[in-house]
């Protein structure tokens, strides 16, 4: 059977080989319904690649191109790739098409034209990413909100990345199963009694808290620059935290505001990391951080919450399922941030390190893994 999986993923490519962590770590989810995959996606053209390695010979790629003008967005086609398109999905048995993404609109188009059985996963939220990016974004917010409820409402088969919100904001009458993209496991020995004791050795050597955020670092919706403003509200108060940021991108615009906020000594950039490493960064936080403007259900937060860290969140899609109350915050708050973190004590750190190591014990990868393997196998029954 020949699979089309259709994703928003920026593939990486450094002339002989392809890197993609997104890629890496979904396409084995699709094996179950055949073993001859082509992945429809993005490329970039790397020297030194920031992600992990594609195994070779597992999927075939097919790139289309990425558009990032008001113009060619409103426009949303490309003959060239259109008919990419068609070809891929007319020679292809089976569809999966992540969402939101205009060329796996376009898959789903032709599955329906072609017959061909699809499946969609939605992953995020295209009003609150666009609304919340600039002015181009506010005026392809209410097209993109309406396409994506429109194409959801009749996907036959979907998995959403929350439990609740996606679902309530893009419905749809066919089946359908809550199942985050996280990949991490819970069963690892000894990491809250770690936690635990490393809170308690940091207390004793008076060290500073450290908080952390992983996420993009150019695009401004991920909302890191309201807990630096944060911080440099508190620093004024006599109360000091270190930010510590991992992820892709330009990080010119975050070190702009914590110079202009005075803080520089505070916030420390580590770019991008192998997601082998992001474990051990996260580790060394106390304090996690999600001040995202738009979201799905964000891994780094539950693989945060599987280390034992306190975790803060916007009050933003699928973050309220993951946070007590207390620990949410309106999103671009900076006084809601920094009430927060003013009320963090050792007595909370070690509270919130039981809570949230329990709390993600239920998106551990086995447990998400049999709950989708279940309905991915279900979707294949209706097909066959």
């Amino acid at each position: 059977m020949k699979v089309l999986y259709s994703t928003q993923s920026v593939v990486e490519f450094d002339g002989h080989h392809y890197y993609s962590n997104p890629v890496q770590a979904t396409y084995k989810r699709y094996l179950t319904l055949g073993e001859d995959i082509t992945v429809l996606s993005y490329m970039k053209h790397v020297e030194k690649p920031q992600s992990d390695h594609v195994d070779e010979g597992a999927v075939k790629f097919v790139f289309v191109k990425k558009v990032n003008t008001l113009k060619g967005m409103l426009k949303r086609e490309s003959k060239a790739d259109d008919a990419k398109i068609e070809k891929l999905v007319r020679e292809s048995d089976v569809c999966v098409c992540h969402i939101p993404c205009g060329h796996s609109y376009k898959v789903i188009k032709y599955a329906k034209k072609y017959n061909k059985p699809y499946m969609t996963v939605v992953c995020g939220c295209p009003w609150d990413a666009l609304w919340n990016y600039d002015w181009r974004g506010k005026i392809l917010a209410p097209m993109s909100f309406f396409n994506l409820r429109s194409i959801q409402k009749a996907a036959p088969y979907s998995i959403y990345v929350t439990n609740e919100f996606l679902q309530k904001r893009y419905p749809n009458i066919g089946k359908s199963v809550g199942c985050s993209n996280v990949n991490i496991s819970t069963g690892v020995a000894g990491v809250l009694e770690q936690r635990l004791e490393s809170l308690r050795k940091r207390q004793a050597e008076g060290r500073i808290l450290r908080i952390g955020t992983a996420a993009a670092l150019n695009v401004p919706y991920k909302g890191q620059e309201y807990v630096i403003r944060a911080l440099s509200r508190l620093r004024k108060e006599g109360v000091n935290f270190e930010y510590h940021l991992i992820g892709l991108g330009s990080d010119e615009r975050l070190r702009g505001i914590a110079a202009s906020e005075g803080i520089t000594d505070l916030v420390h950039f580590h770019g991008p990391l192998p997601h082998n490493e992001v474990l051990a960064f996260m580790d060394d936080l106390d304090i996690y951080v999600q001040p995202s403007k738009q979201e799905g259900l964000p891994r780094a937060t539950i693989e945060a919450m599987s280390r034992g860290c306190l975790c803060l969140g916007s009050r933003v899609a699928g973050i309220p399922e993951l946070l007590e109350p207390q620990y949410l915050f309106t999103k671009g708050s900076v006084s809601e941030i920094a009430e927060i973190l003013r009320n963090v004590t050792q007595e909370s750190l070690l509270n919130q390190a039981k809570r949230n190591f329990n709390k993600a014990k239920e998106y551990d990868r086995d447990v998400l893994n049999e709950r989708r393997r279940l309905f991915i196998e279900d979707f294949k029954e209706s097909y066959r």
